[in-house]
This record gives structure tokens, C-alpha cells and sequence, in this order.
């Protein structure tokens, strides 16, 4: 197995959104805001390769939108994904799956482009994968959540036929490992990577950031935040005493962490970066 960092550009959120009802005073200390509060996020995406098959994990935001909507979450490119797989070697129709943890807007949209005013799919040749769950939620969502599922992107890809929907949680590929966790939208997928060095947790909305590692630091966006605290608890305690790699998709300033065992509970141990592991 062999894993390389593909990025999508990067993007911004509203910092109490991100910290929930963690005080500013407390969360702009490590993690800072500009002067309109907003704290810069990434589209830190992921390529798994596995024998002859190669999974892209995530997909970013697609050209798709209005401008005004690109501006206002401070999207700064609708086409940084298919630029980075280029300047690695890759190009789009050598993906054969695409990977999503969730159908949110900033995890799933740039799998299909606007071409002339017609939507075509980014990675021909690619399966798209999510779980059934989240599919048939996204489907209902609320009105809390409802602005963060693009219906025609979701609905094209289904139409495609291209999109297949995960149910059990398990090896989704050999090293390849699959988790649910429903705290922030019913249906998230974790994938967890054994590459038999180390177990990297491509950590998605579960942990946005390294700062969203403590047990109360939980984001505004999670739907159910007391089932967000009881799943980070348990899988934090697997993650230290594993040694897992928390791969963190949307932490603008750090790529991987690790966590320890404290007397005050499971807590960041180490930042790095991806690089520093090969």
C-alpha cells in the first residue's frame, strides 16, 4: 500500500462554527481567525494504492457553484485536485474508486465539473463509493443541514450509475479498513489505512483539526454532538493505545498527529508531517 497527499485547494469556515461552544479565548490560541473570524481550512484528500487499484479519497469542491458562494467559504480553487494529481504523477482516469467519507459539499462536489453548463464526471474510469446510509440521509437531511448536500452533484452521480453504496463497516480493501461514525451526519465513513509501518485514520469531520482532538471540542456543524464526544472517546483511546496516525483532512497547519494516554484522558501527543513518516 502506498499513500500520497493530494490537495484541493484550501477554504475557510467561521471559527465558533468549528469550536462549538469552546470560547474564542480558548480555541483562537491554537488555532487562529482573521479579523472576521474566519479560520483557514484545507482540502487535504487522500491516494491510497493498493496492487492495481488507486482510491482518492475525497474530492473537494467542484467549479460548479456561484461565485458568490466560492467567496464567501474563501474557496481559493475549483481546480487545485486534478493540478495536484498531475504534479504527482497521476492523472484523473487513472483513478479506479473514489473514496467518500460523506456527501457534504467540501468532501464530494469536485467529482464532477461543469463543462459548458453540462455536468461530466471528473474520474471517468473510477467507481464512486459512499455508504447507503448517508445517501438515504442526505436525502431527507434538515434544515440545519440541508445547504450542505448539493442535490444536482449528489443526484448526477447516482444517475451515473458510477456511485455504489457501502452498508456493513469492515475491510473495504485488504490494509483498507472501513468505520462508521454518525455523531456529525448519519453515515460517515472513516477509512483507516494499514500500510504495515503504520495506521494512518483519515480523520474527515470527526477530528477537522488537530485542535478538535480534545473530548468537548466539537464543531457547530456536528449534528449530534453528545454522540460526537462519545465516539471521539472511544476511538481515542483505540487510536493511542494502536499508535494510529490521525491524517487530518481539513487542519490548514498540521497533516498528522499522534495522540497519548494521560491521566487527563486521551490527548495530542505529537504534530508532524506526512513526509516526516517516509
Amino acid at each position: 500500500m502506498k499513500l500520497i497527499p493530494i490537495s484541493a485547494g484550501h477554504f475557510h469556515c467561521d471559527g465558533g462554527a468549528l469550536f462549538g461552544a469552546i470560547p474564542k479565548v480558548l480555541w483562537n490560541k491554537v488555532y487562529p481567525c482573521n479579523n472576521d473570524n474566519f479560520t483557514q481550512l484545507t482540502l487535504r484528500c487522500l491516494l491510497v494504492e493498493i496492487d492495481e487499484r488507486r482510491i482518492l479519497i475525497e474530492t473537494g469542491i467542484g467549479n460548479h457553484y456561484p461565485e458568490k458562494h466560492l467567496k464567501n467559504n474563501g474557496v481559493t480553487s475549483v481546480d487545485q485536485l486534478e493540478k495536484s494529481l498531475t504534479e504527482k504523477g497521476f492523472s484523473a482516469a487513472d483513478i479506479t474508486d473514489v473514496f467518500f467519507t460523506h456527501l457534504h459539499w467540501d468532501h464530494c462536489t469536485g467529482a464532477v465539473k461543469n463543462v459548458d453548463g453540462k455536468l461530466e464526471l471528473v474520474f471517468p474510469n473510477a467507481t464512486l463509493w459512499s455508504s447507503k446510509k448517508q445517501w438515504e440521509h442526505a436525502k431527507i437531511s434538515n434544515p440545519r443541514e440541508q445547504a450542505a448536500f448539493h442535490r444536482p452533484v449528489l443526484d448526477f452521480m447516482m444517475e451515473s450509475e458510477k456511485l455504489q453504496l457501502i452498508e456493513e463497516e469492515g475491510d473495504f480493501l485488504p490494509g483498507f479498513e472501513i468505520r462508521f461514525f454518525d455523531g456529525h451526519t448519519p453515515g460517515q465513513l472513516l477509512p483507516i489505512l494499514h500500510t504495515g509501518k503504520h495506521s494512518f485514520v483519515y480523520t474527515s469531520d470527526l477530528f477537522p483539526t488537530a485542535a478538535n482532538i480534545p473530548l468537548l471540542w466539537v464543531s457547530a456543524y456536528d449534528l449530534d454532538p453528545v454522540k460526537v464526544m462519545e465516539e471521539k472517546g472511544k476511538f481515542l483511546k483505540e487510536a493511542a493505545d494502536k499508535n494510529y496516525i490521525l491524517f487530518f483532512e481539513h487542519d490548514y497547519y498540521t497533516e498528522c498527529a499522534s495522540v497519548q494516554d494521560t491521566e487527563k484522558g486521551v490527548q495530542l501527543k505529537e504534530k508532524f508531517s506526512f513526509a516526516e513518516l517516509s
